[in-house]
């Protein structure tokens, strides 16, 4: 099953914020607080914050459509001169393993090329096995333990580095 990378548009907003949802509950349901993701989901996916990250000049926003519609997303802004900060990639739970986070990630790495970056780096909560074990299978480094918040609570997290 074959899926095209595209920038994101305004229409994409509700299937970004379904993938969102379900890509949440089986990463984290085992980990976090069901209140605690439906706080996240409240806070990081509303319909006008998505809408203003597709339309952002200096966000990079992208989809991954097969003929199902949108099964995945990533997002990215370069925040430093040498640095882009990979926001989001999320790809729904039926599709892990088939590639669509590879895909999503490897237009993300040319869009952060064209910037002139040396490098892509991203958190990731310590207890997200899956987007470790992505991260990592993606050559990325594992660098120092910090804290994030997530809805008004500090989990423990990775910085993640991955040289251009």
């Amino acid at each position: 099953m074959s899926v095209e990378i595209r920038e994101a548009t305004a229409d994409d907003v509700a299937a970004i914020r379904d993938v969102a949802r379900d890509s949440w509950y089986a990463a984290y349901g085992g980990v976090l607080d069901p209140s605690t993701v439906e706080g996240a989901l409240g806070e990081y996916y509303a319909p006008d914050l998505i809408e203003a990250g597709v339309d952002h000049d200096d966000i990079a926003f992208f989809v991954a459509e097969s003929e199902d519609g949108v099964v995945g997303f990533a997002s990215a802004e370069q925040t430093w001169a040498d640095e882009v900060e990979l926001h989001t990639i999320y790809v729904h739970p039926d599709r892990w393993g088939e590639g669509v986070g590879a895909a999503l990630l490897d237009r993300v790495q040319r869009w952060a090329t064209e910037q002139g970056v040396d490098r892509i780096a991203c958190s990731v909560l310590a207890d997200n096995a899956i987007g470790i074990g992505f991260f990592e299978a993606s050559g990325f480094r594992r660098g120092a333990a910090a804290k994030g918040e997530i809805a008004g609570e500090l989990h423990d997290e990775y910085e993640f580095e991955l040289d251009l």
